[in-house]
């Protein structure tokens, strides 16, 4: 099975973002896992608390000990440790752990020069690997 990944460039704010591609991924029924550095984790844990007034978006920071709900989004810092291949969406600078192994990867990229590089590294490896790509724009 070849890998779907699915590049969002130029996103204004990329956690915000996100949650609009989660959100989807929610509504599909496919078990969705988020790689995001540690660094942000909180900063997205509260815009999914708060993302949408009407809409809880159940999630949690996983710790691979307690087993997962049906439909909970897994946030964690390495995607090797997610306990479903379904879907990935990545919000980290560097190459997800498995990623190939996944059946979607969503790449949500920001305006900052460093993290357009970045996603273009990602978008080369993903290619020379025979993944399906395409790009979106986030801008709009």
């Amino acid at each position: 099975m070849t890998v779907q990944v699915s590049f969002y460039s130029d996103a204004a704010d990329p956690l915000h973002y996100a949650c609009r591609l989660i959100r989807r991924a929610l509504a599909a029924g496919k078990p969705v896992g988020v790689c995001v550095a540690a660094a942000e984790a909180a900063r997205l844990d509260a815009l999914l608390w708060s993302f949408d007034a009407a809409e809880f978006i159940p999630h949690r920071r996983w710790d691979g000990a307690t087993p997962p709900a049906p439909g909970e989004v897994l946030l964690v810092d390495d995607a090797a440790r997610l306990p479903h291949r379904g879907l990935l969406l990545n919000l980290c600078d560097g190459m997800p752990g498995d990623a190939l192994a996944f059946e979607r990867v969503l790449e949500v990229i920001g305006q900052e020069p460093e993290r357009v590089q970045a996603g273009r590294a990602r978008y080369r490896v993903y290619q020379q690997a025979g993944a399906k790509l395409d790009h979106f724009s986030a801008s709009g």
